[in-house]
């Protein structure tokens, strides 16, 4: 009982550093051209970022915020609704209540959050659904985005749910099934969970022949809440999903970039290790909590990965 006690507690410490790591909160977003709405969906509240020139032939973004932060504050943090009205790209961003979460992390830890069955899981994807419809979307697969438990999660739902998930972009996730509990949460974090063959395994066992999708993967090389240790974690798991091997490396904007190419030569997952970046988003914007002003500018370089060019 101590020792559940003591692993709590740890939770917490790393919860509270997270809250702490950020801003006095998320401002007033400048004027762009788009629209940023609100919806509900079975109790879930989200925002929907709609630009002023939609492009209904490219993938929906789910945008899935982490620990503390609301979808109003990522989307400043990492300058996303502006990415996304030069792409034409529609933005849902679901929103974790308090009453799930009292930091509103998302629970990816919780086994039942690892299946496309799961609470959370079922409803991120209905809201995707319905924007898809409401918007007149026509690519079926949308790319999820996140930030840490917001990264986590999107790794889930790309095992999970692969049939709709065709790209993944995750800053300061890890590997899918890592934890089951709040406690082998911590451990994950920390990066001691290392059997990369043992997730690759579960999320190709939940993927069934389902198609892959494309992963952008990133971390802060000086993150004290998600040690960097995950990245190559992360990394060997989607590389064994994927079936690739020999990443080309290279530096990159002060960061080190590994980019892997499947058998036809098409770019299907990259990495980037970010040197001086902490526990947040980089390239983005100070104003929203755990957003770093220097480095390669995350938000671009995901989404033209994930997505195409502007």
């Amino acid at each position: 009982m101590l020792r559940v006690r003591a692993a709590r507690a740890a939770l917490v410490v790393l919860l509270l550093t997270i809250a702490v790591g950020g801003t006095a909160g998320a401002q007033k977003h400048a004027t762009l051209g788009g629209t940023f709405g609100r919806g509900t969906l079975e109790g879930r509240a989200y925002r929907v970022w709609l630009p002023s020139r939609p492009a209904p032939e490219r993938p929906l973004i789910v945008a899935l915020h982490g620990c503390w932060q609301t979808p109003e504050d990522f989307a400043l943090g990492a300058r996303l609704n502006e990415a996304a009205e030069a792409r034409g790209l529609v933005v849902v961003y679901p929103a974790q209540t308090r009453s799930a979460n009292p930091y509103r992390c998302w629970n990816w830890f919780d086994p039942t959050e690892q299946t496309a069955s799961g609470y959370e899981v079922a409803q991120i994807l209905a809201i995707a659904r319905r924007v898809q419809a409401e918007r007149a979307l026509r690519e079926p697969r949308v790319v999820v985005i996140g930030f840490s438990a917001g990264g986590w999660m999107a790794v889930n739902l790309a095992c999970a749910a692969p049939e709709l998930v065709g790209g993944v972009g995750a800053v300061a996730g890890g590997p899918y099934r890592c934890a089951r509990t709040p406690e082998a949460a911590i451990q994950c974090m920390r990066g001691t969970v290392r059997d990369r063959a043992a997730a690759a395994a579960a999320c190709l066992a939940a993927a069934s022949q389902a198609p892959h999708p494309r992963v952008s993967l990133w971390q802060g090389a000086a993150d004290t809440v998600v040690n960097p240790a995950n990245l190559p974690l992360l990394e060997g798991m989607f590389a064994r999903v994927l079936g690739v091997s020999g990443g080309l490396t290279s530096t990159e904007q002060g960061a080190i970039h590994s980019l892997y190419r499947d058998q036809r030569g098409e770019r299907v997952l990259e990495t980037w290790l970010v040197h001086g970046l902490g526990h947040a988003w980089g390239g983005g914007d100070p104003r929203g909590t755990h957003a770093w002003s220097l480095g390669p500018p995350t938000t671009d370089l995901m989404l033209d990965f994930l997505v195409g060019p502007r």
